[in-house]
């Protein structure tokens, strides 16, 4: 168990997308791991449920929840239902999204390739912003942090991926635009923007080229580990954070320094 001290989350209530794999699960054990509960939310049950079987040895609760975040309905059901089991929803991560797949030229981009990456990626952040504040609001306090991308800064950063880059980049405002909204009632609103990260979700080939791409384009010559992102996550979810809002906090070894 870590030494929790100014970032101890004991009995905070923690909701994550995306939670099933990569930087998603990496959050709920950096949540468990510190003291919180957690809710695994994932459009697949399996990776939910494997993420339940992980954090479990933190010895708090944790349950895996299935939904669309696409879908307004699911994210509803999924926030009300935390909230029942839970009492409270304390911190929140809208990690859950998508790549761009084919990557092309504007011009040439499907239009429903590029509905996709943005009904994913920035469309279902803000079905969660709206279903969770008014709880948070009641509450008083709640803390949302979106995953974001260093792309969400300019698209040279992933070539061709101008849906994928222009999604991140609305998570981007998104976040500074409810900071502002929601600070008088007591909610924080942050972005976490990771560069090229090594996880589950990419097939061998697709692992070589961000190793390749890292290797060339990163200062530290490396792709980061999901692992890596967990103390920026801690210290965003926790109190010794607390005046920190609106803001995107890049964890990419030096790619846009």
């Amino acid at each position: 168990m870590a030494e929790q001290g100014m970032f101890d989350l004991s009995g905070k209530k923690a909701l994550i997308t995306g939670g099933g794999s990569g930087i998603g699960r990496a959050y709920c054990e950096a949540m468990a791991e510190f003291g919180a509960d957690v809710v695994v939310c994932d459009i697949i049950e399996e990776r939910a449920l494997e993420t339940v079987d992980i954090i479990n040895k933190y010895g708090h609760k944790a349950i895996a929840k299935t939904a669309d975040i696409f879908q307004p309905d699911e994210v509803d059901r999924v926030v009300k239902e935390t909230a029942d089991e839970f009492g409270s929803i304390d911190i929140v991560f809208a990690n859950a999204g998508v790549g761009e797949g084919a990557r092309s030229r504007i011009h040439e981009k499907r239009i429903e390739d590029w509905d996709r990456v943005m009904n994913a990626n920035l469309r279902s952040v803000f079905l969660l912003m709206r279903a969770v504040f008014p709880v948070m609001m009641e509450q008083k306090s709640g803390n949302f942090i979106s995953t974001a991308s260093v792309g969400g800064f300019w698209p040279v950063t992933i070539p061709f991926s101008v849906g994928y880059a222009t999604s991140k980049a609305g998570v981007i405002m998104l976040t500074k635009a409810a900071a502002r909204q929601y600070a008088k009632d007591g909610i924080r609103v942050n972005a976490i923007c990771p560069g090229w990260t090594s996880t589950n979700l990419h097939n061998e080939e697709a692992k070589k080229i961000i190793r390749k791409t890292a290797k060339d384009k990163v200062p530290m010559g490396r792709v980061s580990q999901p692992s890596e992102i967990k103390g920026l996550a801690v210290w965003l979810a926790s109190d010794s954070s607390s005046y920190v809002t609106g803001q995107t906090f890049v964890s990419d070894g030096g790619e846009i320094a």
